[in-house]
């Protein structure tokens, strides 16, 4: 934010993420032929029908990362319509016309998260001995090398077997605690996240790919040291149903000097696999202290998904020109790749996704704010969504969308995503994941709740910033929250949703 802010048979993602890649036990992922289908802020490509709270219509076809897809209806309130089958590998299957999608409201627990340790020191939980790359949230090992649990070589993605995730096996609880906790602010507070190991998920202002079975969170690594938001590392999570989160370390550590190094902002890393290559590269923006000055694209790259990234520098087009932005994110649709920043502005990236080829501005999605950040962009059927945040700094304010046929535009501006006045669910947007399965395909929103901000110094320990998970409701192309889920229940392997 610009704070003033996938056996070698997976598919072909054409989402955010690209080849949906399950990866093989060398951690090399394997590729399938391209489909066209829905596009996902999160590398997962599900594609669904619009739907109202009352009826649910049958949806188009799409292909997810990994998991596979097919014709899938994204769900309201007991609506039942067409849906896809979940298919192995990224081979798309159509399950028979007239399947109940039957999803409505509810909530999921969220499991143990992590407590922010000091990126300079040595990990304890950590990928590293390597004191400046390596914090409390890192794997254990080299910071500089690969390894880890699952491993940079080994890469993530399974056992070389299906993706395929059967209907009620990856069930998600969300539940956010009503009273106010001195971590979590109220109204609402939002779920306070734990790892499998107990700890505070620390990873904010990010985005999740999909990979085979497996969702990979990401996000800004905060200390508990200090109050200055300098960076400090990317972090990752793993989960199959999206409420229970192991850590997965720092991917990108704070670098020794330069644009990532000490006494440097560094915010909203998104990650994608780039169509043409199968490499999985991370944007994000660095700038100085004070978020102004020096502020940029970067982006970094590895060959798996949960590996050590290595730092590449600015992005650049074939002159030189950098793009001048904070706030940002990156998605894959097709053979095409993106970077979208503030205030409206989308950059067409290489084919080696290493470099910008052209950038435009589409002033539409700014709304009624003249600016816009936290930019959120997803495609469900052959609608795209661009959700916004004004610029209000740490606290949140009524994030807004807008609409297009394509990621050309027209933009047409929509209004607010949340009933006026709500702050989003007092949120601030940072991506939409769609969940597809066997019955449909639930577009899921992840909101941050920057930590303290019902207070006057808001900002300050966002390593207790807590996350705002909640389906997004359509009616025809139109999305909305209309009511917070305070409990519910994620089907993953149906891609439904219910009240818990």
């Amino acid at each position: 934010m610009n704070r003033q802010k996938l056996a070698l048979l997976c598919g072909f993602s054409l989402a955010y993420g690209a080849f949906v890649a399950c990866a093989n036990k060398t951690g090399q992922p394997g590729f399938a032929a391209a489909d066209d289908g829905g596009v996902g802020s999160s590398g997962q490509g599900g594609t669904s029908s619009s739907t109202s709270a009352a009826s649910t219509t049958s949806g188009g076809a799409s292909s997810t990362n990994g998991s596979g897809s097919g014709s899938s209806a994204s769900t309201t309130g007991g609506g039942g319509g067409s849906s896809a089958a979940s298919s192995g590998g990224g081979v798309e299957e159509e399950s028979g016309a007239g399947e109940d999608s039957g999803s409505s409201g509810g909530n999921v627990e969220a499991g143990p998260s992590v407590d922010g340790g000091d990126a300079a020191a040595a990990g304890e939980a950590g990928r590293g001995g390597d004191a400046a790359a390596a914090s409390e949230a890192g794997r254990g090992g080299d910071a500089a090398g690969a390894a880890g649990d699952t491993g940079a070589s080994g890469g993530a993605g399974g056992d070389g077997g299906s993706c395929t995730v059967a209907p009620g096996s990856e069930i998600g609880v969300f539940t956010d605690p009503v009273a106010t906790t001195d971590i979590a602010p109220p109204n609402p507070p939002g779920i306070t996240f734990k790892d499998t190991d107990g700890n505070l998920v620390d990873a904010h202002g990010g985005g999740i790919i999909k990979v085979c079975d497996t969702y990979y969170l990401h996000g800004e690594y905060f200390l508990s040291t200090t109050t200055n938001n300098d960076f400090n590392g990317f972090s990752m999570y793993s989960s199959q149903d999206l409420a229970t989160w192991k850590n997965d370390g720092i991917i990108l550590p704070q670098q020794p000097s330069g644009q990532l190094g000490p006494n440097r902002k560094g915010e909203r890393p998104h990650i994608i696999q780039c169509p043409s290559t199968g490499e999985f590269v991370l944007y994000a923006h660095s700038a100085d202290v004070t978020y102004e000055v020096d502020k940029e694209v970067v982006y970094a790259t590895s060959p798996t998904v949960n590996g050590i990234y290595s730092f590449k520098g600015s992005l650049l087009n074939a002159s030189g020109a950098i793009a001048a932005h904070s706030d940002m994110s990156a998605l894959t649709d097709g053979n095409d790749a993106y970077v979208v920043t503030e205030s409206g502005w989308v950059y067409t990236l290489a084919s080696d996704c290493h470099s910008w080829l052209s950038a435009k501005q589409y002033p539409a999605v700014n709304g009624t704010t003249g600016g816009s950040e936290a930019p959120t962009v997803f495609r469900a059927g052959t609608t795209y969504y661009w959700i916004g945040s004004a610029k209000t700094g740490w606290q949140a304010n009524d994030d807004f969308y807008s609409t297009a046929p394509a990621m050309t535009g027209p933009w047409t501006y929509q209004g607010d995503v949340a009933p006026a006045g709500k702050l989003a669910w007092m949120t601030q947007s940072t991506w939409v994941m769609p969940i597809t399965g066997s019955g449909g395909t639930v577009y899921l929103y992840w909101g941050d709740h920057w930590q303290g901000q019902n207070t006057g110094d808001p900002g300050q320990h966002n390593y207790l910033t807590t996350y705002v998970f909640q389906p997004l409701i359509f009616t025809g192309t139109l999305i909305s929250m209309p009511t917070y889920q305070v409990s519910w229940k994620l089907d993953v392997g149906a891609g439904t949703w219910a009240p818990n």
